[in-house]
């Protein structure tokens, strides 16, 4: 039986710095631009539509997390109140997506901002920073969170800098007519940057690695989401308001930052704020993965080799390598930016409808476990949360679709191989152990 472990190695300011690196990262500084192209005018507006379908999402997943703290939650809760099989697919699909284009695109861009200040191949450099983190992370999660906490800071401050100077620098003849792509443009950009604001939910895959799980996760989602919010909503304006929309179309953050900032809080800003924000969401993918592995792995669903961790440092050093190399693959692929960040943008959708259903079913099968959760939000609010969430998220994935057929295609191609090979895996392949239940009494 998984239990709430009350000393874990991340406190509530490595939880804020973990949340934000995933939410505030590469797809911010990448997809910003590609959304603008989508949306136009009205891209801060796509931001807040994107920022409030999360938070629909949100309040129900840290709800599960405060009430069951366990690793690769969002593995876990569906499995076990949902479906082993619907709780596989939707790892499988946020795998497809994070390792194809997540961590490749984070790279490229990343290799792309350097190449803004100095001559490099975008790749090479990808290449150099998935591996440094990839070696940082087998080092172990206390040593990754405190990463994290220093990227964090300079972060904030980066993109403080970026929306305080930049303020005076905002035209409102740029930012007009106010929605130029229309309320189909407003929804599809929005689908494009879900993944940009969703980071914060996976903070339940570390649950068990949280101090205090039940108070902390609450509080620094609290803290966590107003601020990133605030700071998407500020950037776009900033960035839209002072170059306009066809500068700013499919085109990079320093784009804008060029126009305004001096070639010292430019420098700054690309250094503190696109290349940690970048490097924030990488460190924060290898912090995770491996509890999925995990979890998986406990289930017989993959090679147990895969979780089999590294003696010094408690780390899942093959499952580690394996999604490095994976990741590296992509990264040389010839698909482009705004593909990458479309496939990620599918993973991530559909791996909520899952946990928003998990949450639905253990509001009502164990309502005694919410009881303990400090929350203003009763079981009825987020039942009601949760089904809204699950609608929200079935359009947009649908929007996206629409806009991506042929990376949707091949989304749900790979998702389909993964129906496969877990049928294969239970049907003829017998597990060594049963699945170990997430509470007592919940099956």
């Amino acid at each position: 039986m998984l239990t709430e472990r009350e000393g874990g190695d991340v406190g509530l300011l490595d939880a804020v710095a973990i949340e934000v690196g995933l939410v505030v990262g590469g797809a911010l500084f990448s997809l910003t631009g590609v959304a603008t192209g989508i949306a136009g005018t009205g891209v801060f507006v796509s931001f807040a539509l994107a920022f409030g379908v999360v938070v629909l999402g949100l309040v129900p997943t840290a709800m599960l997390g405060a009430a069951f703290p366990t690793t690769g939650g969002n593995y876990r809760y569906p499995r076990e109140f949902v479906s082993p099989f619907v709780a596989f697919l939707a790892a499988w699909g946020l795998g497809v997506s994070m390792f194809g284009g997540g961590l490749p695109l984070y790279a490229l861009t990343f290799g792309g901002y350097v190449e803004s200040l100095v001559a490099v191949d975008p790749v090479l450099v990808g290449l150099v920073v998935l591996t440094a983190f990839f070696l940082l992370n087998l080092a172990g999660i206390r040593t990754a969170a405190r990463a994290q906490v220093l990227l964090f800071v300079a972060l904030v401050a980066a993109l403080g800098v970026f929306v305080v100077v930049g303020a005076p620098a905002v035209d409102a003849a740029n930012l007009t007519p106010p929605f130029s792509t229309g309320a189909t443009g407003l929804v599809a950009g929005a689908a494009i940057l879900y993944f940009v604001c969703l980071g914060a939910n996976f903070v339940v895959d570390i649950g068990g690695d949280v101090r205090e799980a039940t108070v902390t996760l609450p509080q620094s989602l609290a803290i966590s989401v107003p601020l990133v919010l605030c700071l998407y909503v500020a950037t776009a304006v900033v960035a839209v308001g002072s170059v306009g929309v066809d500068a700013l179309a499919n085109e990079e953050l320093t784009v804008p930052a060029e126009a305004f900032l001096s070639p010292g809080l430019r420098t700054f800003f690309v250094v503190g704020g696109a290349l940690f924000a970048i490097t924030t969401s990488i460190n924060a993918v290898y912090i995770i993965v491996p509890k999925y592995l995990d979890a998986l792995a406990a289930d017989g669903l993959v090679p147990a080799v895969l979780a089999e961790t590294n003696e010094r440092f408690g780390t899942a050093h093959w499952g580690l390598t394996l999604v490095y190399l994976l990741s590296v693959a992509a990264l040389v692929s010839p698909l482009p930016v705004a593909d990458l960040g479309t496939l990620l943008g599918f993973g991530g959708i559909f791996l909520i409808v899952p946990v928003m259903l998990a949450a639905v079913r253990a509001v009502r099968r164990r309502p005694d476990a919410f009881e303990r959760v400090p929350s203003f939000v009763g079981r009825r609010a987020t039942t009601v949360l949760a089904v809204s969430a699950v609608a929200c998220n079935a359009l947009l994935f649908v929007v996206l679709a629409t806009q991506s057929p042929v990376v949707c295609a091949a989304w749900v191609g790979l998702v389909v191989v993964g129906a496969g090979y877990y049928l294969a895996r239970t049907r003829f392949g017998r597990r060594e152990r049963e699945a170990e239940p997430l509470v007592e009494g919940s099956a």
